[in-house]
């Protein structure tokens, strides 16, 4: 076993550093204000609509933590959830899954979520999509809540005239689901939760750690969904050069799509091994699958190099080197719940506060580490919220 010793104390000093200079993340106690849970004027409950992209773990787990924060708040029956967050993780469960279970919930006298009114984008035809958004809105269809950038630009470009609750796109202003962060998202009826500058916050920590000269990044389809603009603003601040290859995007829902789009993806590996990177960084979206994750990964970690994660707990478990998580999920969800709420008690949408900053949580895949010889000091394993090791995992 090696171990580097270039890493100390000070290391972790900056990195808290770098999250307090931006707002502080939101307390529990500071998010929903006091107010009775309550019905339509008619006394009918409020129908919610969800239209998110294609299935994706991590988005099934921040909408468990949403409905538990409308739970906790007393807008959904207390218990009457038909899942844990240990079932949508052991199970996998997509948001459709979960959604077709909440649809045979009783979850009280105040949400329901509407028949035929979940949406993968991905999957379905758009226009069909925005004809029955554009038709049900302000009928049966109270709120549209969507997952993600792709989602939240296209429910915004129907301009519905119900409120749109967006949460876990990258850069909701750079994207244009918001205008600005400030007082106005510049659409009454559209609110998404940002959390500020997450992959410049996250590079500067891997580059603490073992600074990198040529980083490698492979985005596929929109720029702005993996976090382009903050990639590029901390190469310049940091200094080190970024090698960037792009693949479009496509259909990738049938085993033959699969193959084909994962070939492409693997190409685009082996070439960018070829242009001298000694870091890599993982954006969302590229590798969903966890069992081609491991063989594509073998091709970076035979060279030593380093796989750092922007999204996805369950990509470290996988095998990839380490995730800095700025993801809260526990307190983003009270924070997306209380926009659910507040907007039900009368509140404009697009007047809402939507700055959340994550206090950062560390994950590190310890065997992909060894393997690779990464710098192994000791506040850095003290840091960490969950260590993968030999299948396993040690909470900290």
């Amino acid at each position: 076993m090696r171990h580097f010793n270039n890493m100390s104390f000070f290391t972790l000093l900056l990195f808290i550093a770098v999250c307090i200079l931006l707002p502080s993340a939101v307390s529990a106690e500071e998010l929903t204000e006091e107010t009775a849970p309550h019905g339509k004027s008619d006394g009918s409950p409020f129908r919610i609509a969800y239209v998110d992209y294609d299935e994706y773990l991590p988005a099934s787990r921040q909408l468990y933590y949403i409905l538990a924060g409308l739970e906790e708040n007393g807008w959904i029956r207390e218990g009457s959830l038909p899942f844990t967050i240990d079932s949508v993780n052991e199970g996998s469960m997509s948001t459709k899954e979960m959604y077709d279970a909440l649809l045979k919930a009783d979850l009280g006298p105040y949400i329901e979520f509407a028949d035929d009114a979940f949406f993968y984008l991905g999957y379905e035809d758009a226009e069909d999509i925005a004809n029955v958004l554009t038709e049900r809105a302000g009928k049966d269809i109270d709120l549209v809540l969507t997952f993600g950038t792709s989602a939240g630009v296209f429910v915004k470009g129907l301009d519905l005239p119900v409120p749109m609750i967006d949460f876990s796109a990258t850069d909701p202003v750079a994207s244009g689901i918001i205008e600005s962060t400030d007082a106005d998202s510049g659409n009454p009826n559209v609110w998404a939760q940002v959390e500020p500058s997450l992959p410049l916050r996250q590079l500067k920590y891997y580059y603490s750690i073992l600074p990198f000269h040529n980083l490698g990044v492979i985005i596929y389809g929109d720029e702005t969904i993996s976090g382009v603009p903050d990639i590029e603003a901390s190469s310049k601040e940091l200094g080190f050069n970024l090698i960037k290859y792009n693949i479009e995007e496509q259909q990738r829902e049938t085993p033959e799509e699969l193959d084909r789009y994962y070939g492409l993806v693997e190409d685009s590996i082996l070439k960018i091994l070829d242009e001298g990177i000694d870091a890599f960084f993982l954006t969302v979206d590229l590798i969903n699958d966890p069992e081609r994750l491991k063989s594509l990964l073998d091709h970076f970690y035979e060279r030593g190099i380093p796989v750092y994660l922007m999204d996805d707990v369950e990509a470290v478990k996988n095998g990839a080197l380490m995730l800095i998580s700025a993801n809260d999920l526990v307190n983003v969800g009270r924070f997306v719940a209380d926009a659910v709420i507040r907007v039900f008690d009368g509140a404009e949408a697009g007047k809402l506060p939507c700055v959340y900053t994550s206090a950062p949580s560390i994950y590190l895949n310890y065997d992909s580490a060894i393997r690779i010889h990464y710098p192994l000091e000791f506040s850095l394993l003290a840091a960490c919220e969950e260590i993968f090791a030999g299948g396993s995992s040690n909470n900290e």
